[in-house]
């Protein structure tokens, strides 16, 4: 029996030091052999004291007491071998859990020292002016990491004498001349920094009334060249209906663009490749997490605001091991700021029974129903429990909204729904994959 016809699954969650581990028994039966570090899983045909060229090793995630078990398929209905085993608990699982473990965000300042430029995700358009000196590269002399995205919440109790902070809590500090400030999803930029003429407000923005409210206002960018969104610019309106338009801050997000830099001490190009967008996902979910201990998620379309599905954080600390690859399609049209995504999604090799381990957050999601739905099972008199959830999410104050590009959510909600097929038959049909949750699905996150 070919080592390739074997499929494994295995599941460690850290915190509580447990590991699921389920393969596909082929028809010839299956010994399974656990040591402390790995599994031995040979087909029953071959299981001899000194036979085991036929044995596939599979590394596991943490070190786990040895058993050993065998299943013959002839008297067990199951195709489906589970065992459920104990990690040994290692300095860092031992650990009190904290919120503050949470992973960082991908691209902190310390990994953006250097930066040069700023290029367009989709046609690398230059989105930063050059020096006039060559020998002086970018624009950018320092990068600098932004504080938490909620330090606003705590500006009444830094102050300690009476002073006007207005421009404190509406979050309207921005980045100096020369000066890059990096968040979590994205990095701030003077606009004095900015090629002007590389950037535009989206054609697609809503109209807003520059009359009413605060003079200075958030609007989406776009490259100029190729009109693909790059992220946010922060305007003042010179008059006041708003027809003349200055840009003070750009606001670049960090899985929307490609950064080019080059170590100041040796003068090499850094290479700085682009994150998965995914990742960035996360790290919004980790923040609010963090600070607001809020697991319940509506991500919303940013341009609109309407809401494209929702997520529900189950936990964060799941490695997986697999040789079985998620399902792909060759017929979507990625989007280029999801290309580290897909790349992520097709590295692993199964034809060759080789494991891939993946640090993943599992979640249960449920995509939104388009207007037209909502409205028919309404006049229909119809009320389904998918309705009923996005009725009561929406309604309340506990459940944080996210907003990204909505076709950058809707590639989320693709990788999501494939994300399970890497899972043993038995776990993945029809009946477990929708779970008793108001028919949320199972997914993971890779992180």
């Amino acid at each position: 029996m070919p080592t390739e016809e074997i499929r494994f699954y295995a599941e460690y969650h850290s915190k509580i030091n447990s590991i699921t581990f389920s393969v596909k028994v082929p028809t010839t039966g299956l010994t399974c052999t656990v040591g402390p570090r790995a599994v031995d899983l040979i087909p029953s045909n071959h299981a001899t004291t000194d036979d085991q060229e036929h044995a596939l090793k599979v590394p596991l995630p943490a070190v786990v007491m040895p058993t050993r078990t065998t299943q013959d398929p002839s008297t067990n209905e199951s195709s489906l071998l589970t065992l459920k085993l104990t990690a040994l608990p290692s300095a860092q699982s031992s650990s009190p859990v904290s919120a503050s473990e949470f992973p960082p965000p991908p691209l902190p300042a310390a990994q953006l020292q250097g930066l040069e430029n700023i290029g367009c995700g989709c046609c690398k358009n230059v989105l930063l002016k050059h020096s006039g000196d060559q020998d002086e590269g970018g624009p950018i002399q320092r990068v600098v990491d932004l504080p938490s995205e909620h330090w606003q919440e705590l500006v009444d109790c830094w102050m300690c004498h009476e002073e006007d902070f207005t421009e404190l809590r509406e979050g309207d500090l921005g980045a100096r001349i020369g000066q890059a400030l990096v968040g979590g999803t994205y990095i701030l930029i003077h606009s004095a920094n900015v090629n002007g003429d590389s950037v535009a407000i989206e054609e697609d923005a809503p109209a807003v009334d520059w009359t009413k409210g605060v003079k200075r206002k958030w609007r989406p960018l776009a490259c100029s060249r190729c009109l693909h969104p790059v992220g946010d610019g922060w305007y003042q309106s010179v008059r006041e209906d708003g027809t003349d338009l200055e840009l003070i801050q750009a606001k670049f997000y960090k899985y929307m663009v490609t950064f080019e830099g080059k170590d100041k001490s040796t003068g090499l190009r850094l290479s700085i490749p682009q994150q998965r967008f995914a990742s960035y996902v996360a790290a919004e979910i980790f923040e609010s997490a963090r600070h607001h201990a809020t697991y319940r998620f509506i991500l919303q379309d940013r341009l609109e605001a309407q809401d494209v599905m929702m997520i529900w954080m189950l936990n964060w600390d799941s490695t997986i091991v697999t040789n079985q690859d998620t399902v792909q399609g060759d017929q979507i049209a990625w989007d280029a700021s999801l290309k580290a995504d897909l790349c992520a999604a097709s590295d692993g090799n199964s034809a060759t029974g080789q494991s891939r381990g993946k640090r993943v957050m599992k979640v249960l999601y449920l995509g939104s129903l388009s207007e037209e739905q909502y409205q028919s099972e309404r006049q229909a008199g119809v009320y389904s429990k998918e309705m009923a959830l996005w009725d009561q999410w929406r309604g309340d104050p506990g459940v944080e909204k996210l907003q990204f590009q909505k076709h950058l959510l809707l590639g989320l909600s693709v990788m999501l729904e494939r994300s399970s097929s890497c899972l043993p038959p038995a776990l993945n049909d029809a009946s477990s994959a929708i779970l008793a949750m108001d028919g949320m699905r199972m997914g993971f996150i890779e992180i």
